[in-house]
């Protein structure tokens, strides 16, 4: 079996987190359950960037340790993201043993190979997003992400040379033309390359919160130095041989569109200078806004995914932010759409189509599979739909554009409730000579449920599930997709025991 790694950004734990946290994960999520329909062995991480200065600021400000904070708030993201049902394998916290010895070792191998060394910065820094920050990089003398007037810095630290990378970065650009989706994306990062390169700082001086620079005791690694470390950490870097050579490089990084300076030119330099591979794919995704105003942890504006969860449930927020928002772009979340979205697609569109499916089977065939007779033009035309959304969808979820393979999806579920309104199967049930008929349909039908189930299966696992026990079928698992994909897959005899709607009308 395949392997496939897929890493997420970690997460500053320094205040709640909030939608805009979840559409990363969600979408990771997605594509990950995607591979594993597709047969590959998975391994999804996520996890918390404790060493942030920011993170040590914001502790202090509540009367509390930094090492008390994390400990306290880390926790928040790791049950946010099981609430959210988040397939990940693994779950990092930068203060992790593991991780410390990982990020010495990383720093220790660039030094060696002559690509650290001491220098003196001076220059804005932004402590929110634990950035440096060139004069030309400020709008309006504020940091260009968080608004805010950086702080001025002088101190003696260290440097890594970034600069010395150029050509090579180009050349691995060159070469792989697939490295950083979307294109657009991609040319953002290559025009800042050809702009020229300079070296970075990546340690911080006087500092008693951090991981300590191996060479150096009197500091500490850069915040972002070791963040990236984590996705070599997790993959066995420092500690596990074997692990390692199984799972690095890494498949993709999946990063918001603010991080993408670091993950595609700092950490395939550092990796480089490492003597490590560098990932094979950056996927950048947009941010999502609540009604128009940015979302942010420190000004308190945004949602809390679990008021959401509470009124309609996981699998529709999951559903709602991969349909409305195109992953590589910005979107919006509206309550106003959330509420669309649930009642006219999940409802009316899918959970109307399986409630009418059991329903039928329940009360003409006492909830028994029938055994279809020959296809008639209208069965044609369904399994026709049935292929193209298979076609697109599978595309769609392979290229990251969960918006269109589930649009696409819509267009066969939609495709299936018309099937009913022109077969009519209502107005054959009294008659016996059309008993054969009947049968025909209900079992087609039945199968378009199921097909649509699965097909559903990366972005709303938990109902997918629920309408294949309604069907008499256990839980979707392993390589569905390729062992289940034909028609057919239903044996006709068998129970289909039904149950109530999966998504019940709210208000």
């Amino acid at each position: 079996m395949s392997t496939y790694y897929i890493t997420t950004a970690i997460d500053y734990p320094n205040a709640n987190p909030h939608l805009g946290h979840a559409l990363e994960k969600i979408g990771a999520d997605a594509f990950a359950r995607y591979k594993r329909l597709k047969g590959f062995d998975v391994f999804l991480s996520t996890g918390v960037d404790e060493n942030s200065l920011n993170v040590a600021k914001t502790a202090r400000e509540a009367g509390k340790s930094p090492r008390e904070f994390v400990d306290e708030m880390s926790p928040v993201f790791n049950g946010l993201w099981d609430s959210l049902n988040i397939s990940y394998d693994e779950f990092i916290r930068t203060t992790e043993p593991r991780h410390v010895a990982a990020s010495r070792q990383f720093f220790q191998a660039v030094y060696d190979n002559g690509d650290i060394y001491k220098g003196k910065y001076e220059g804005w820094y932004c402590l929110s997003c634990e950035n440096y920050y060139p004069d030309p990089d400020l709008v309006d003398g504020n940091c260009p992400v968080h608004g805010r007037k950086p702080e001025w810095l002088s101190e003696d630290n260290y440097f890594f040379a970034l600069s010395k990378y150029e050509d090579r970065l180009l050349e691995h650009f060159d070469e792989n033309p697939d490295f950083v989706i979307p294109e657009f994306r991609k040319n953002e990062v290559l025009g800042l390359i050809r702009q020229g390169l300079k070296d970075f700082s990546v340690s911080r001086a006087g500092q008693d919160w951090g991981i300590p620079v191996p060479i150096d005791d009197s500091q500490v690694i850069y915040v972002w130095f070791d963040a990236l470390i984590n996705y070599a950490t997790l993959a066995g870097y420092g500690y596990d041989d074997e692990r390692l050579a199984t799972w690095w490089p890494a498949d993709v990084h999946v990063i918001g569109k603010d991080i993408w300076r670091f993950h595609a030119i700092y950490w395939p330099a550092m990796l480089m200078a490492a003597g490590l591979e560098i990932p094979r794919t950056i996927v950048v995704h947009g941010f999502v806004d609540f009604a128009g105003q940015k979302m942010s942890k420190s000004a308190g504006i945004g949602v809390a995914p679990a008021d959401v969860i509470g009124t309609y449930g996981v699998d529709p927020l999951r559903y709602y932010l991969l349909r409305e928002i195109p992953f590589h772009r910005d979107g919006s979340f509206t309550p106003e759409g959330l509420d669309a979205r649930y009642h006219n697609e999940l409802g009316n569109d899918l959970g109307n189509l399986l409630n009418r499916t059991v329903s039928m089977l329940r009360r003409y065939r006492d909830g028994t599979l029938p055994n279809p007779g020959p296809d008639t033009d209208a069965e044609r035309e369904l399994k026709v739909a049935a292929n193209k959304a298979w076609e697109s969808v599978d595309d769609g979820f392979g290229q990251w554009l969960f918006s269109e393979a589930l649009s696409e999806l819509w267009v066969f579920v939609r495709a299936a409730n018309r099937y009913v309104d022109a077969t009519r199967p209502y107005m054959l049930a009294s008659d016996a000579s059309q008993a054969e008929r009947l049968d025909t349909i209900l079992y087609n039908l039945a199968e378009a449920v199921r097909n649509a189930a699965l097909l559903a299966a990366p972005a709303i696992p938990e109902s997918s599930d629920k309408i294949y026990a309604q069907l008499g079928l256990s839980a979707i698992d392993g390589a569905a997709w390729l062992d289940q994909r034909a028609w057919g897959g239903l044996v006709p005899g068998s129970s289909t025991p039904g149950g109530k709607p999966i998504f019940p009308r709210i208000g």
